[in-house]
């Protein structure tokens, strides 16, 4: 990499009583030994050792502080607030980078100035930091993001510490959505794709996602859920940068998942009778005919007729 073009990075760290894992993340930047690193750490009034172990490392900490928030998406706004680079990342408390990485993904940026957001590989490691899995994204387009059935839920998706964007498509799309408390990461990815980010994928390993017990992504339903919700209004928004076909396709995955499925388990945790929830079904698919044209429907029927034709007749 040219040495007289060094970019900024701006590293962002939102914690909340990580002190068993947060000090392994902050040497994880700053052991980069990048010559223009802004590391920026917002705590949100943690009760723990996190605070001790922030003061521990302050003299290399370009901005940090401790004071209560309202969660993980107002402190990563927050630390945006203050960051400077040309280049900017956040990483959660748990999770920590990979050696060179900084200088690897400063050296992508000047190769192709024209990208917005970048990522590499994510190893995937448990709460002793050994590996168990690892995680390479594929995703060009908004149209790609937003089907979550096909490309996000297929292994193709991004995982947040590994993914780093310019400074420039901040100015022009703004914070995170502090409305969303699991998926303000693909919300942001997506806002990225659709005003025209430009994405590119280099083959190193740059960051570790961390599992543990606690984490908030081990609530998939929610997580799922709360994706669903987001993805809905983009599915019908006829500005989305989605062809005609795609749009139809994602809509009917949309309404099997949020609607119909949603209808069946609903009538199951009820105990309905079969006749009354195949009546709510029907006035469902009535209300939506477009699901009389999902895959997914039909299959879900042959399933059931299938299951009912088969089965073993009482004596």
């Amino acid at each position: 990499m040219n040495a007289l073009r060094i970019p900024r990075i701006s590293i962002i760290t939102p914690s909340y009583n990580q002190g068993h894992f947060i000090e392994e993340t902050i040497q994880s930047v700053l052991q980069q030994n990048y010559p223009d690193l802004e590391y920026i750490i917002v705590d949100g009034g943690s009760t723990d050792n996190t605070v001790e172990i922030i003061n521990q490392y302050k003299s290399q900490i370009a901005y940090w502080i401790s004071e209560k928030d309202n969660g993980q998406t107002h402190a990563i706004n927050k630390g945006l607030a203050v960051a400077t680079g040309e280049i900017i990342a956040y990483i959660n408390s748990d999770d920590y980078y990979l050696p060179g990485t900084f200088f690897k993904v400063a050296e992508a940026f000047q190769n192709s100035p024209e990208i917005d957001l970048l990522h590499g590989r994510c190893r995937y490691v448990n709460e002793a930091g050994e590996k168990i899995g690892e995680q390479f994204g594929n995703i060009q387009s908004f149209e790609e993001i937003i089907d979550l059935w096909g490309v996000w839920w297929q292994k193709r998706q991004f995982v947040q510490p590994e993914v780093f964007w310019s400074r420039r498509i901040t100015d022009r799309i703004g914070t995170f959505n502090e409305a969303l408390h699991y998926v303000m990461d693909y919300d942001y990815w997506c806002r990225i794709l659709r005003a025209g980010g430009k994405v590119k994928r280099i083959e190193q390993e740059l960051a570790c996602f961390r599992f543990t017990a606690n984490q908030k992504s081990n609530q998939s339903d929610l997580v799922a859920q709360e994706l669903l919700n987001l993805v809905q209004p983009l599915l019908w928004d006829q500005s989305s940068p989605i062809s005609n076909r795609q749009r139809s396709k994602l809509q009917r995955m949309w309404l099997y998942q949020a609607k119909f499925l949603r209808q069946v388990e609903q009538s199951m945790q009820f105990n309905e009778s079969k006749p009354r929830r195949w009546f709510k079904l029907v006035k469902l698919v009535s209300s939506h005919p477009s699901l009389l044209l999902s895959d997914s429907l039909y299959a879900r029927l042959y399933q059931v007729l299938s299951a009912q034709f088969t089965s073993p007749k009482a004596n």
